[in-house]
């Protein structure tokens, strides 16, 4: 057999399987002449006076051909008065009579073992069947009678329609509902890509070239990282700011990722620091100011499933992107409800989000981390402190140990750390270092003393470093977490974006140069190796 066309073969077997098991059903349940003297599922609805509106729409949209044939179907038919006063117009088919009909049988029976059941209809949308004592319901709606038997399927007759709604990202898309910048924003994302394997060949152009009946493959990156808002068989819930919101919430965090642009000019001395100038306000600076902010205002505004948000578990929520939400209520204040066919939109005008939840987080860069680093007049070892009782102490379970290479006081032992995905925020600065022991029980404690450089592009455009900040001396018998100093960075020098781009910003814009400051008179007592376990900038949300 073709390789190709076994799946085919394989999906038709499928279907044949569960046509039969359909109507072995119906046999079963009904015996094997009990089934409506042969009437289809349009002659039963004809026949049944409180069907009639109902079955006028669907001669007038021509599907009463489909209901006629063999294959089998149950139909949720609103009666009479539920019809009333229903327009038909150009969406009747799929909004209306495709959300009131799908493929196989559901009825009572399968209710038995489980409260509900999700079924999906001839237009994608999926509907919940559900019971509670002898009540029944489709969507919500009260179900009137069950099981009309037909020769291909069953009639349940509803009390009302059953109502339409978008997906998620539909909702987002349409023009009136005030999402318009968000839309514009998601579907910069959206790929299409000819499927030529998919598609049929219709005939030529007058070129000679083939013309066919094209099939389309979607890809949406957002929604691939974030959720995929798009489908119809998965459930979410999802925070949608209106215009109003984009606006305000674009106000308030576009600060955060103010960035310079072009590099101008750059040197580096001797003991590789170094200087540069950036462009301020062109084109790099606006467009990655942009870009960084809406992808920091949308990548927590979706969650898994339905949830509640005023009955979380243990009080908290976990946005797709992976990020936590203590006391997640407050996330809502003041929103609307909106039900969707996927799960549960909430729209405002606020995005109330805390930065420290989102993406104003501590930053830590682990010494022993060679790309992020360089280093003077140095020997550097990584040591681990995994036999030691400072296991659980030092992070990553690591650290390096600066060794001076000279003996002379004006070149002690330095190393350069590069910080990434620094914010245009204030954070405080903090080393941390390991004792001697952290390595190794038994050694003969020792401290040292260090100062500190910072490095980082000012206001003027300039990236240089601070004059010196003068450190304390290390302890010799414990952890030393050693304040550095507040500092309130001017440019963001951010480059975490999950999406590539053509636009790039220099990634290694703030520094910090860690050096002994042990004079010769003082080695007695001091000594110039450094134990640097990490590098902590903890961020200050005022």
């Amino acid at each position: 057999m073709n390789m190709i066309k076994k799946p085919i073969y394989l999906i038709c077997l499928l279907l044949g399987w569960l046509c039969s098991c359909q109507n072995d059903y119906l046999d079963d349940h009904y015996g094997a002449n009990g089934r409506s003297e042969g009437r289809n599922l349009m002659e039963v609805m004809e026949a049944d006076p409180e069907l009639t509106s109902f079955c006028q729409v669907v001669k007038d949209q021509g599907l009463d051909s489909l209901l006629s044939t063999d294959q089998t179907f149950t139909v949720w038919a609103p009666d009479n008065n539920a019809m009333s006063g229903y327009q038909e117009n150009g969406l009747t088919i799929d909004q209306f009579l495709k959300n009131h009909i799908n493929r196989f049988i559901y009825e009572p029976s399968d209710l038995v073992d489980k409260p509900s059941i999700r079924v999906k209809m001839l237009n994608g949308k999926f509907q919940e069947y559900a019971s509670s004592g002898s009540t029944y319901t489709f969507s919500g709606v009260t179900m009137a009678s069950t099981d009309r038997l037909a020769s291909n399927g069953l009639v349940h007759i509803l009390s009302e329609r059953i109502p339409f709604y978008h997906n998620m990202y539909e909702s987002i898309k349409l023009a009136d509902n005030n999402t318009d910048s968000i839309s514009k924003y998601l579907k910069r994302f959206d790929v299409y890509t000819f499927n030529e394997s998919a598609s049929t060949a219709i005939g030529k152009n007058q070129m000679g070239k083939l013309v066919y009946d094209s099939v389309f493959n979607y890809r949406n990156d957002w929604m691939r990282k974030y959720g995929h808002i798009y489908q119809e068989d998965s459930l979410y819930t999802m925070i949608v700011p209106t215009d109003k919101g984009w606006q305000n919430g674009y106000k308030s965090i576009s600060g955060y990722f103010r960035t310079f642009g072009a590099c101008a000019s750059s040197s580096v001395n001797a003991i590789n620091v170094p200087t540069r100038t950036y462009q301020l306000d062109d084109v790099l600076a606006d467009s990655l100011t942009r870009a960084y902010t809406k992808q920091n205002m949308c990548q927590d505004l979706v969650f898994r499933k339905k949830v509640d948000f005023f009955n979380a578990p243990g009080d908290s929520l976990v946005a797709t992107s992976g990020n936590v939400f203590h006391h997640p209520a407050s996330l809502i204040d003041g929103a609307v409800k909106e039900m969707v066919s996927n799960g549960i939109i909430w729209k405002t005008d606020k995005l109330l989000y805390n930065p420290l939840d989102c993406f104003l987080k501590k930053i830590c860069v682990e010494a022993e981390n060679t790309a992020n680093r360089t280093d003077v007049y140095a020997s550097v070892t990584a040591r681990s402190a995994a036999n030691t009782t400072y296991s659980d102490s030092v992070s990553n379970v690591r650290y390096i140990e600066v060794t001076q290479t000279t003996t002379s006081a004006r070149t002690q032992p330095m190393v350069q750390f590069t910080i990434p995905n620094t914010l245009a925020a204030k954070y405080n600065v903090y080393v941390v270092f390991a004792p001697a022991s952290a390595y190794m029980t038994g050694v003969k404690a020792d401290s040292t003393r260090v100062n500190f450089y910072l490095n980082y592009v000012h206001e003027d455009g300039t990236m240089k470093e601070d004059p010196v900040i003068s450190g304390t001396i290390t302890h010799g018998n414990r952890m030393t977490k050693m304040f550095v100093k507040q500092i309130d960075f001017p440019f963001s020098n951010y480059s975490a974006s999950p999406f590539s781009g053509t636009a790039n910003q220099d990634k290694d814009c703030v520094k910090l140069r860690v050096q002994a400051n042990v004079a010769s008179s003082e080695t007695a007592t001091l000594t110039r190796t450094m134990r640097i376990d990490c590098i902590i900038l903890e961020p200050v949300n005022e």
